[in-house]
């Protein structure tokens, strides 16, 4: 058996055990196209004679926590042939990728589960939750007159990104998004249109990501610097009240839209979302930004790993 990182001439396999583990399939096209994004260094897999028999990729990310920017690594594509399976293949990638985040700074972990329980074992604790709307056209919000204007255009990544950090820095766990993850893992997933609220003044105040089909309106993502933006782009959604029959969106636990409707009884789900673990607790400890308490106050840890 051999722990190793994969290379290029391992990407088909690699392809091949992600289509039966995660039950899709890529076309010639689409498999090109993940081989020019292929990046071998971030893969590690354990091999048998250079059959790959397991994999896990660690994704080099940063995320808000209390304003800060933290070094995470991100656990994906985790994935066993069957019969290599409860070997301790994944055990042995899980604690190897620990490590080498460990090594590398990266003080944080994430991950989105297939199982909370499987990933407990191995330190990962759920870490956020979400809001799921479902709000039938007639209980949308009340329109009302916002100063500016709300405009349908193309994607601008630098606009959205100034827009979206200054909205993700005032949470925990949200990422910090690079250009290329704006156009890997947003853009190119978020199918759709992209709406942008404009001040009186002309500067940019809020988006929104969403696309219409079976009358179904899905807000993807839905960012306001305040609550006129929030109104703005709401009176704009409400405009598309002929073309759908209700909306579904995903919001942040502290989202207030049910106070906000003059009829409240709309579809709300709470929905467990990602998992995190601390990777090195002094680094983390380190950077974490303690609010003042104004007093001295000592804590004492006993960490059980």
């Amino acid at each position: 058996m051999e722990l190793r990182n994969l290379t290029f001439d391992d990407f088909d396999a690699s392809v091949d055990l992600s289509q039966y583990a995660f039950q899709y399939s890529v076309t010639a096209e689409q498999r090109e196209e993940r081989r020019s994004r292929f990046k071998p260094e971030q893969v590690w897999g354990i091999f048998d004679h250079d059959k790959l028999e397991a994999q896990l990729t660690v994704i080099p990310l940063q995320l808000y926590i209390q304003g800060r920017v933290f070094e995470m690594g991100g656990i994906a594509g985790v994935s066993s042939w069957p019969e290599h399976r409860r070997r301790g293949n994944v055990a042995l990638l899980i604690r190897h990728a620990l490590l080498q985040m460990r090594e590398k700074g990266r003080s944080i972990s994430c991950l989105a589960p297939f199982s909370f329980g499987f990933y407990r074992k191995y330190g990962w604790e759920t870490y956020t939750d979400y809001k799921k709307y479902t709000i039938e056209t007639a209980l949308f919000p009340q329109r009302v007159q916002v100063e500016g204007r709300v405009s349908l255009e193309d994607a601008d990544i630098p606009l959205l990104s100034r827009l979206y950090e200054a909205y993700a820095s005032r949470y925990n766990g949200t990422l910090q998004r690079s250009e290329q993850w704006w156009k890997d893992s947003v853009l190119s997933r978020k199918k759709g249109y992209t709406a942008v609220y404009y001040r009186a003044d002309g500067e940019a105040a809020g988006y929104l990501l969403y696309e219409i089909g079976q009358r179904v309106l899905t807000i993807h993502e839905m960012v306001y610097e305040n609550e006129q933006g929030r109104q703005a782009l709401w009176t704009y959604l409400a405009s598309h009240d002929s073309m759908v029959e209700k909306a579904v969106l995903n919001a942040p636990m502290d989202d207030a839209l049910p106070f906000l409707l003059s009829n409240p009884r709309i579809g709300q789900e709470i929905v467990p979302y990602f998992m995190a673990r601390i990777v090195d607790t002094a680094t983390f400890v380190k950077q974490y930004a303690f609010g003042a308490s104004g007093s001295d106050t000592t804590l004492t840890l006993q960490l059980k790993d």
